[in-house]
């Protein structure tokens, strides 16, 4: 289904001549080797652009239209024609690379001859001449290459180029290598799984490239390239009927994806593909954004695309008109040693995928400090809110991610696993300013508060800041501690270490231990504020206290992790209320 998918994707883009057709690739392209008309080297021309990432401006290589020789480099020697990096271009000797730089420069050659032999054209002769007259073995004394060399062995892909002109566009190259393309032996014909025709099946598939994390040279989605993976005597793709013409569109529309950042985001080690069946920039657009910095659309604007999508009407994104009802498809892809793995592959309507992400927002919805300026939490927040944030690696787990996103895009429950990891970072966390580090995070706070709406609906409704009727007994005991530490910092100001960093745990997990020994030391504290001329304040926080204490039939031995969570959610709500003003109360 996800081949099928990006195949039919591929030819509605091909319809409308966004795509390259067979034989041809987008390449990524840094730099163009320019060349007289005689075959000399005239110098090289960078062809890289600024593409702005977040708030950072990076320099990207360029995207152009070119022939797709080597479909995936294996043991043999299998060029590109007309570009490619400087190993095979120029002979450049490459750092890491086992491959002989002198042969894979002769099978460049040979191929750019071979394609080019009737080729009579002004560029297709430049290009045998340089062919001809280069000698890779002067590439290092080459005054003109000097200052590309470091950046050549890093991989950087070069195109020809005559006199500052585009071999590409040459009419002449480009029909000479469609010949040769067409000309190509394309092995068993087969009923193609994806088309149904009978068609030349895929020996093997193009790779794709983009994947961060994943080797340079591209991943394969299909592959068989042990005896281990291949059946009754197939070999190579011959174990998947896949036609050369469905392994190259899917490939082509799957790389192009990548190649546009409108299209993908990145999360934890997952990259999220997405695309729709019409209308696909406005819908791609809107999606990449709610889903990676909501903040970055205006709140009001964002709530009537929500209310849009889940109405099923019609709405206007950067002069885009947007159809809820359109189909749109999400895959999730992360890289495996020389193959992707899927984490996930969704298809439905926008408006149900918008709608989902309303409902995980509004249930995100939590009372906040006031320093927090951030807005609606996206999904890698949270998903990052599960790592230590003093080890090195601070990234949540590959699975967690592909749940998560799972549960949030399709409205299902969350992963429990989401939710413990939340209960252990609270536990394992301390208050740590200098690395922005809170015990009970407001985001911890919201995934609690989002776990318990969705998966544990029994436990009633579940305000954004404080409940004071609520009679929860884990909540009251919650709210309970939040008291109990305000009355030990009003009875010791500036105190560096309160109850919360060496009781909290333990009165989380077994409250019936840890309460009684709490309250004693209460008791000292209400002391010490009466004591100092607080007289009043000390009645009103045994008032609070005994209010609290009232609601309770008994404090129970154990939590379970559920009633946990409420109890970290009491403490949070008690602890936000301190600091709202008068007028807003």
């Amino acid at each position: 289904m996800i081949i099928q998918a990006l195949v039919e994707y591929y030819e509605s883009l091909a319809a409308q001549g966004k795509i390259a057709k067979p034989g041809w690739c987008q390449a990524k392209i840094s730099y163009g080797l320019n060349i007289s008309k005689s075959g000399e080297l005239l110098g090289v021309l960078t062809l890289t652009t600024e593409e702005k990432k977040g708030n950072k401006t990076v320099t990207v290589p360029r995207l152009i239209n070119l022939p797709q020789g080597a479909v995936g480099r294996t043991s043999n020697f299998e060029p590109q024609f007309m570009w490619d990096n400087a190993g095979w271009i120029l002979g450049l000797s490459m750092p890491g690379k086992s491959k002989d730089p002198l042969k894979c420069f002769q099978v460049t050659a040979d191929l750019a001859n071979k394609v080019l032999e009737n080729t009579k054209s002004e560029n297709a002769e430049a290009i045998k001449s340089f062919f001809n007259k280069w000698n890779p073995e002067t590439i290092q004394n080459n005054e003109i290459l000097a200052a590309y060399l470091e950046d050549f062995t890093k991989g950087s892909n070069i195109v020809f180029m005559v006199e500052g002109n585009m071999v590409s566009d040459d009419i002449g190259i480009g029909e000479a290598w469609d010949n040769y393309y067409n000309s190509l032996d394309n092995g068993t014909i087969e009923r193609c799984a994806i088309l149904g025709r009978q068609l030349p099946v895929a020996r093997k598939h193009p790779k794709i490239k983009g994947i961060p994390g994943g080797q340079p040279s591209g991943m394969a989605l299909v592959s068989f390239n042990e005896k281990a993976f291949e059946s009754y005597g197939h070999e190579k793709g011959m174990n998947a009927n896949i036609s050369e013409y469905a392994a190259f569109a899917y490939t082509t529309a799957l790389n192009t994806l990548l190649a546009d950042s409108k299209h993908y985001q990145r999360i934890g080690d997952t990259t999220i593909v997405f695309w729709a069946e019409q209308d696909d920039d406005g819908c791609a657009e809107l999606f990449g954004e709610t889903l990676n910095d909501p903040n970055e659309l205006k709140e009001e604007d964002l709530k009537a695309f929500f209310e849009n999508a889940s109405k099923g009407k019609t709405f206007e994104f950067n002069e885009k008109l947007i159809n809820p009802n359109n189909k749109f498809y999400i895959l999730g892809l992360s890289p495996n040693a020389a193959r992707l793995s899927v984490r996930f592959f969704m298809v439905n309507s926008f408006g149900f995928f918008l709608t989902n992400l309303a409902r995980y927002f509004q249930e995100l919805e939590i009372v906040k400090p006031s320093y927090d300026n951030k807005g609606q939490l996206a999904i890698w927040q949270i998903l990052q809110e599960t790592a230590n944030k003093n080890s090195k690696d601070k990234s949540a787990t590959p699975l967690l991610v592909g749940s998560v996103l799972r549960s949030v895009l399709m409205g299902t429950k969350y992963p429990s696993a989401l939710y413990q990891n939340i209960i252990l970072r609270v536990k394992a966390d301390q208050d740590n300013p200098d690395k922005f580090i809170d015990k009970i995070s407001r985001i911890k706070a919201a995934v609690i508060k989002a776990y318990l709406m969705r998966n544990e609906q029994e436990k009633g409704e579940i305000t954004v800041s404080l409940d004071v009727e609520k009679m929860s007994t884990p909540y009251v005991l919650g709210r309970l501690f939040a008291y109990l530490e305000q009355i030990q910092e009003e009875a010791n100001p500036g105190i560096n270490s309160t109850i919360k960093d060496r009781y909290f745990n333990s009165a989380c997990s077994t409250p019936g231990v840890v309460f009684p020994l709490l309250m004693r030391l209460s008791e000292s504290h209400m002391k010490k504020i009466g004591g100092a001329g607080n007289k009043g304040k000390a009645i009103w926080f045994d008032k609070n206290k005994t209010d609290l204490l009232g609601r309770i039939n008994a404090i129970p031995t154990r939590l379970s992790l559920t009633d946990q969570g409420e109890f970290i959610l009491g403490y949070y709500h008690q602890y936000q209320a301190r600091f709202i003003k008068k007028e807003e109360k």
